[in-house]
């Protein structure tokens, strides 16, 4: 009886759940239909910027923003505030006199951030991870050769590195993580004039370095921790169902006895 009652609660859930699951399925094609475009469009912007057709890529960025402000609604608060203010800067240097490579820098800096929207696995920016710590290993050595204007020199391209993954490292990595470490650079950064020893710059460096690190894993992790929970999910399903057909089989088992 018991194995019949949950037999019957079983597909009643499937019942309620199968209909979402398949609603839940159309939006998600939607998405990523809209994901797509949003990366294809971004893309051709940089190409544009980057060949220093400031007024195709300006053109072309304005079309970028009527797709997504289509497709806003579908992503969080966080992400929205993240490509809204890459978006800004983009335009805003566009339609100005500004150095181009910061032109550049702006329009890849947009083109991860949608890439990291749409990304399910590889997004773009973790194959930055070498251009963003060396200049670390670099400043380090800097130091201990007592070469300020390296050191310097140096720490401000790992700065133009770090600007230039922060925004899609917010949309797909870890928010704690990253503040941790934003606040390390931050701190390490305001400090830079100031008469500091070398040993203890490079323990800040060191300290950087790590979290940096972290960060870059625990967005490679978070795929893997997905399919792991699936799978474990997945495997309580199976159990529950074994369980209720072997009791239905010992129930049966037991009428025929009777019989």
């Amino acid at each position: 009886m018991k194995a019949k009652l949950f037999a019957i609660l079983f597909c009643f859930i499937l019942f309620l759940v199968f209909p979402a699951q398949g609603y839940a399925e159309n939006n998600r094609n939607v998405v990523k239909d809209q994901a797509e475009n949003l990366v294809n469009l971004s893309d051709r912007v940089f190409q544009y910027t980057d060949a220093n057709q400031d007024t195709a890529a300006a053109s072309l960025i304005n079309e970028l923003d009527k797709q997504w402000n289509t497709a806003a609604p579908y992503y969080s608060e966080r992400d929205k505030h993240v490509v809204d203010a890459a978006m800004i800067k983009l335009k805003l240097l566009l339609n100005s006199d500004g150095d181009q490579s910061e032109k550049v820098d702006a329009a890849v800096s947009l083109r991860l951030c949608f890439d990291a929207l749409q990304s399910d696995g590889q997004p773009l920016w973790k194959s930055l991870h070498s251009e963003v710590l060396s200049p670390v290993i670099k400043m380090k050595n800097a130091l201990k050769d007592k070469d300020n204007d390296r050191f310097q020199s140096t720490l401000n391209h790992f700065l133009d590195e770090y600007a230039l993954i922060y925004p899609a490292m917010m949309i797909d990595g870890q928010p704690d993580a990253i503040n941790l470490v934003d606040k390390r650079i931050t701190s390490f950064t305001d400090k830079r004039l100031l008469d500091v020893k070398a040993s203890s710059r490079i323990r800040q460096l060191n300290s950087i370095e790590t979290e940096l690190n972290q960060v870059f894993e625990q967005a490679s992790n978070q795929q893997e921790d997905l399919i792991t929970l699936a799978a474990i999910i997945g495997g309580l399903v199976l159990s529950v169902l074994a369980y209720a057909s072997w009791r239905r089989f010992l129930a049966e088992r037991m009428r025929r006895r009777t019989r």
